[in-house]
């Protein structure tokens, strides 16, 4: 039998450790970056969102969305929600609160109630609602309604991952697709930051990490 020349066989398995070494590209259908944020302590609760996205058919009537309170404060202090969406309100506090909003999205007064007790409202009208608490004027938070579901919230590292498939889990809400191959429009938002906007292009043979700097300011409104 002839014998295989020992060089070719040695050529061989260097080819193919090359290839194993060869560094994986990212899958097209999603977009990662940071944000580093000018002028606060952490870059974390920054709404990262597509202003324009492919339709997506969402059954919402199962979907959890909650802003607690709890030790005299919102939790979380942003929530971003798909237009549509009925968000709880318990009070997991020791007091009574006293929920509103002025905001022009949604007004509403949940009047005063008791620890243990819950109220939820329907938000059914995109844009920014800042809640404040008729009897604790120290505590305020902001929901977001979303047209679309492609958005994030950084974390404390001020990264994010559109879509967020581990906030939908949380939220019980199935059915968000990743996005095609194409060009997007991202934006951002956050209270005491000026919202920038970009253009991130998604190819199939995958994608380079997004970075934001972000610095204080007044942020414009979330849909024009």
């Amino acid at each position: 039998m002839r014998k295989i020349p020992q060089v070719n066989v040695l050529a061989m398995l260097l080819a193919l450790a090359a290839l194993i070494m060869l560094p994986q590209k990212a899958w097209s259908g999603e977009i990662k970056g940071s944000i580093k944020a000018q002028g606060l302590r952490s870059p974390e609760n920054i709404v990262v969102y597509l202003t324009k996205a492919p339709a997506a058919d969402l059954d919402l009537s199962r979907a959890s969305f909650v802003m607690d309170q709890r030790n005299l404060e919102f939790r979380p202090h942003l929530l971003p929600v798909l237009v549509g969406s009925t968000v709880q309100f318990p009070n997991n506090d020791e007091v009574d609160h006293n929920i509103f909003s002025m905001s022009r999205t949604k007004k509403f007064n949940l009047g005063s109630y008791k620890p243990g007790d819950s109220k939820a409202v329907l938000f059914d009208k995109p844009g920014i609602v800042e809640l404040r608490c008729d009897v604790h004027a120290e505590m305020a938070a902001y929901i977001l309604v979303m047209e679309n579901p492609y958005f994030a919230v950084t974390d404390k590292k001020g990264e994010f991952q559109i879509p967020d498939s581990s906030y939908f889990q949380q939220a019980d809400l199935a059915g968000v697709t990743d996005l095609l191959p194409g060009e997007y429009f991202i934006k951002t938002w956050h209270e005491k930051l000026k919202t920038q906007k970009k253009a991130v292009t998604i190819s199939d043979d995958g994608n380079e990490p997004v970075q934001l700097n972000l610095k204080r300011g007044v942020p414009s409104v979330l849909y024009k």
